[in-house]
């Protein structure tokens, strides 16, 4: 249909032009052809194409259509080719953008990891079906209340935020809006993260398979708290103590037959039985935890095994606070080795010599 074979239909319309471009709505007009063909001109067709959709539209011999329902900051190829009864001609395109809007969806996936006195925040973009347009900045809000009031308030074309000059161990709310040069959309749900608990200093004893640490006592209400040790290797600075889940905390069996070093449950403290501060990381002690449906079983057992010679350790706690399982950790304690053996002084000390 799209030759004009030998004058039975129309030559292409003229001057199509669009106008009155919205976000949501664009006005299309044009003029007839010069050569309306033996059989004359009865109609028009209208084709948009938005990637590899098509719509298409007819009218009866009208030279403008308003075309409505279309996508906000979307590139569109307009069509429109003459007709009568014998087919239509080519078409005459031309392509437009429609103007933007603000996101109508807010930025997704929200994450942070903590630090005693901060929390370092980033997020992925609006759904891109509701961004509506190029976003040019992000305004992050952090509240001590679910959708109290912005305390601290930032603006960024970046999709991260460190939040400084916190409380440790402290629940703040943080909220997240996209805007495009037309305006902002709507915050995020607000989501509650804790900042960690201080970190526990250094041990203030070691022996060849232990190290005394003074733990920290918690500085709210609790159910319990786990003590987590990790054995260090090459010394790689671990992960941050929040960003692990629970059901990444193993045994300390688990971690002595894993390749990697892997967190491990040394104990489980619960607010009854705390009795002092002091733990030996290392004793060959067993701790049961009833309250480990939590972690998604029954009860569980937590042997505090021996540590190796002249290995290096950090601890953290994690520190549950109600039967919702909401927590919060410290921070990773500085690290520290257990003691050598004396022969290994002496080896160096011949090697030196």
């Amino acid at each position: 249909m799209g030759v004009n074979r030998q004058g039975l239909v129309n030559d292409k319309p003229t001057n199509l032009t669009v106008a009155n471009i919205t976000s949501r709505s664009a006005e299309i007009s044009w003029l007839d052809p010069e050569n309306h063909g033996r059989y004359g001109l009865s109609r028009f067709k209208i084709e948009l194409k938005k990637y590899f959709v098509i719509r298409s539209f007819f009218t009866q011999k009208v030279n403008k259509y308003k075309i409505d329902k279309l996508t906000p900051h979307t590139t569109y190829e307009i069509s429109v080719a003459a007709g009568n009864y014998r087919g239509y001609s080519e078409g005459t395109i031309t392509t437009f953008l429609t103007s933007e809007e603000a996101p109508s969806g807010p930025p997704l996936d929200i994450k942070t990891t903590s630090r005693s006195t901060s929390l370092s925040l980033i997020w992925d973009p609006p759904q891109e079906t509701k961004q509506n347009g190029v976003i040019i900045s992000y305004t992050a809000c952090v509240s001590h209340s679910e959708n109290g009031p912005c305390f601290q308030k930032f603006v960024t074309s970046e999709r991260e935020w460190l939040v400084g000059n916190l409380n440790a161990s402290t629940k703040y709310y943080v909220r997240v809006l996209a805007s495009t040069k037309v305006g902002h959309g709507q915050y995020s749900t607000s989501k509650g993260y804790f900042t960690n608990g201080r970190a526990v200093e250094k041990p203030i004893a070691a022996t060849l398979s232990t190290l005394t640490f003074s733990l920290e006592n918690p500085s709210t209400k609790f159910l319990y708290f786990y003590v987590v040790a990790l054995k260090l290797k090459d010394d790689k600075e671990p992960a941050s103590s929040d960003s692990y889940e629970n059901n990444e905390l193993v045994t300390y069996a688990e971690a002595k037959h894993s390749t990697d070093p892997k967190p491990y449950i040394a104990a489980v403290v619960t607010s009854s039985g705390v009795d002092g501060n002091m733990f030996i990381l290392g004793d060959g002690s067993n701790t049961n935890d009833t309250t480990s449906r939590k972690r998604g079983s029954t009860t569980s057992d937590y042997f505090n095994g021996p540590l190796e010679p002249g290995t290096g350790y950090r601890i953290f706690q994690r520190i549950v606070i109600n039967e919702k399982g909401d927590y919060y950790s410290t921070d990773w304690s500085p690290a520290s080795k257990t003691s050598e053996y004396p022969g290994k002084y002496l080896r160096r000390i011949i090697y030196d010599v």
